[in-house]
């Protein structure tokens, strides 16, 4: 057995609840003090095999592809895990790979053989409803078989696993009811996710939560949300980046599996009374369906002029101030007043504020339903 430092390993564990890449540092630790392939954090669900890889260290990104894509449902130690009952310690070695090899060729060929997984150890951490919380480790061939030593140490490090996820789920559940004192965007009908000055995503309204356990393209693995393909990962970097350096919007247009057309709409959320410091919001919608603002409605509700109203509808759609002057005929200058009038008629202080509060008003509808987009 390679020597463990138990209590540095308790002690990374902990300082996973501060530190902003979350639980990857201790995976890392983990898997290096303990001799395994790779590691992660996953989410299963009962009911549907569904899985969602939360925290990853050790596969690269086109192996969880494969993984969520094809593979998910036919991993016999998940199959064990979503049985379980929490703390549970479940062992997949040469038995589990034999029945894997007979009954599920695809998975023993593509992620047993390839990538050469040929041993793996669970435990479930939580059950929240249909969910299973779980930690999963693997080892390569030339690695071996977990010995008992070794189990007995991951048995020991469970309790303090559990922990260690409530007190992160507390946290995670104290930053969002702060943020969403100030935000209104779960209250959107359309899905929204929030990054904060590290590109960590910090909150996903209810129907980015539901896109994201729905939709292929988009992933969120160790607090960043990824792409399935490498350069649109690339394009999406740039986006942020570029938002942030001219506080201006920006939209990246992404393919999903059957080629319908998503647009992320990256917008800078301004630091007044908003708590996260160079924030960026963004907005998901069906590029050829974007979402509408009913005139009629929109001017009853807000005392709005023809005008605003327009301005109010292209602020929605993704558009800076000034793509709104061009597009207009308009002055930068004039499109400033409208916006500073708006904001007045509609009680709100920040551009990012007003844009939320037309969303989540009765003026609003996406042509098309954040669940199918």
């Amino acid at each position: 057995m390679t020597k463990i430092n138990f209590d540095d390993l308790i002690k990374s564990l902990y300082g996973s609840l501060i530190d902003p890449d979350g639980f990857k540092p201790f995976l890392s630790k983990l898997i290096e003090q303990c001799n395994f392939r790779s590691g992660a954090l996953i989410m299963a669900n009962m009911e549907t095999r569904d899985v969602n890889v939360i925290w990853m260290e050790g596969l690269e990104l086109e192996n969880l592809q494969l993984f969520m894509e094809r593979l998910d449902r036919k991993d016999p130690l998940i199959e064990e895990l979503v049985k379980a009952a929490p703390g549970s310690l479940i062992i997949a070695g040469d038995a589990t790979r034999e029945v894997a090899r007979i009954n599920e060729p695809e998975f023993y060929r593509d992620w047993i053989c390839n990538l050469d997984i040929h041993y793996a150890a669970g435990a479930v951490l939580t059950i929240e409803g249909s969910w299973v919380s779980q930690m999963v480790f693997q080892r390569r061939q030339d690695q071996g078989m977990f010995l008992p030593d070794e189990m007995d140490m991951l048995k020991q490090l469970i309790p303090h696993m559990q922990h260690a996820m409530h007190l992160h789920h507390l946290k995670v559940d104290q930053d969002k009811q702060r943020l969403l004192s100030q935000l209104l965007f779960d209250q959107i009908q359309q899905p929204v996710i929030l990054l904060d000055n590290a590109n960590n995503v910090c909150h996903c309204n209810q129907k980015a939560n539901a896109f994201l356990s729905k939709s292929m393209p988009l992933k969120i693995i160790n607090r960043k949300l990824h792409s399935i393909k490498a350069n649109e990962n690339t394009e999406m970097d740039l986006a942020i980046n570029a938002c942030r350096t001219s506080k201006s919007t920006q939209t990246v247009h992404i393919k999903t599996i059957d080629n319908h057309v998503l647009a992320l709409t990256f917008a800078p959320l301004v630091k007044e009374n908003n708590s996260i410091e160079n924030g960026v919001a963004i907005f998901i919608y069906n590029s050829e369906q974007a979402p509408n603002l009913d005139l009629q409605i929109l001017r009853d509700l807000f005392n709005l002029s023809d005008k605003e109203g327009k301005v109010c509808c292209e602020l929605v759609n993704g558009r800076s101030p000034a793509e709104i002057a061009d597009l207009h005929y308009l002055s930068y200058e004039t499109v400033r007043t409208y916006i500073k009038r708006i904001m007045k008629k509609t009680q709100t202080s920040r551009q990012n504020e007003l844009v939320a509060k037309l969303m989540s008003s009765p003026a609003f509808y996406p042509i098309t339903s954040p669940s199918k987009v």
